[in-house]
């Protein structure tokens, strides 16, 4: 016996969560969500959402770039020091 489960589109997942289908499909990129892409769409397994609401992997924000220091910036050639 074969039991088939259901499978969510990018958009219903979106709606389910309160989000938006973008958001939802960078997570699906990033692997943050599981699911499988079939031809160009994405779909989501039942099983995989309830786990996802269930216990959601931690936010990974990005540090914002760091300005170079003055000891990190490359010297000033002497002639345009001296033009300054």
């Amino acid at each position: 016996m074969k039991i088939e489960e259901r499978l969510f589109s990018a958009e219903e997942v979106a709606e389910r969560l309160g989000m938006s289908k973008y958001t939802i499909t960078e997570w699906l990129k990033a692997g943050r969500l599981r699911g499988v892409k079939i031809g160009k769409y994405w779909r989501v397994k039942e099983s995989d959402l309830q786990a996802f609401i269930d216990n959601p992997p931690p936010l990974q924000r990005q540090a914002p770039a760091a300005k170079d220091s003055p000891s990190e910036r490359p010297e000033r050639s002497e002639r345009s020091k001296r033009s300054r």
